[in-house]
């Protein structure tokens, strides 16, 4: 069984991680589109075209971290290892991989450890810099996120939706309001906006409360707020 933290996931998963008669253990998937079930008795997957493959299910072999159920026609190695879905920042508690011949597929299954609506974004934060200069407002420019949604103050406030998905930020319907700014925050918020127009690259910064939004235009530095 392989280990593979919160692997870039193409695919999802439902619920259990012990699977045991009452509680089967279910798998869904992308690229291609895919079905798991393991119940008491039978391991069925189901592509979106194509037959399905049901057959009886073996003992499974445990190993330290996870089991393998292994067949003549098909193979599923399940290792209890955190895993992003990739689609809705939903985290499993098990990364999946499954064998058809020589065609694998690496998903994510068990339970849901995390639903989505929290994820490395969400809090409150003061922009510190943008594109490599620090702010020196009289006011911190804000920027807030809670479930699927932005807001943000700078002079004007602003507001819209956003996704996180694989480590990208990218938001939609962004407005806000339309004051005239003072001391600098109209290109503050002029180049702000621009950038979340576009997805962007989250990453750590230079101190454990930082994270930096950028692409190869812009590069906003973020710093948690109490």
């Amino acid at each position: 069984m392989k280990a593979l933290l919160l692997a870039p996931a193409l695919l999802f998963a439902l619920p259990t991680a012990a699977q045991s008669d009452r509680a089967p253990y279910r798998a869904l998937g992308t690229e291609p589109f895919w079905s798991l079930t393991i119940d008491g008795r039978t391991i069925r997957y189901e592509p979106a075209s194509g037959r399905p493959i049901s057959v009886a299910k073996p003992r499974p072999i445990v190993g330290i971290n996870g089991e393998l159920y292994r067949t003549q026609r098909i193979t599923v190695d399940i290792t209890h290892t955190r895993c992003s879905d990739g689609m809705s920042d939903r985290v499993y508690a098990d990364t999946v991989r499954v064998r058809i011949g020589r065609q694998a597929l690496d998903g994510c299954g068990g339970q849901i450890v995390s639903d989505g609506e929290t994820n490395a974004l969400t809090g409150t934060w003061r922009i510190d810099a943008l594109n490599g200069r620090p702010l020196r407002l009289e006011r911190p420019a804000t920027v807030t996120f809670a479930g699927n949604r932005m807001s943000g103050k700078i002079c004007n406030g602003f507001g819209g939706t956003y996704r996180f998905e694989r480590g990208t930020l990218t938001t939609r319907d962004v407005i806000g309001t339309q004051m005239a700014c003072m001391d600098g925050r109209t290109h503050v918020e002029t180049a702000l906006l621009a950038a979340l127009s576009r997805p962007l690259k989250v990453s750590s910064g230079s101190r454990v409360d930082t994270l930096v939004l950028s692409d190869d235009r812009s590069r906003v530095t973020l710093r948690r707020m109490p």
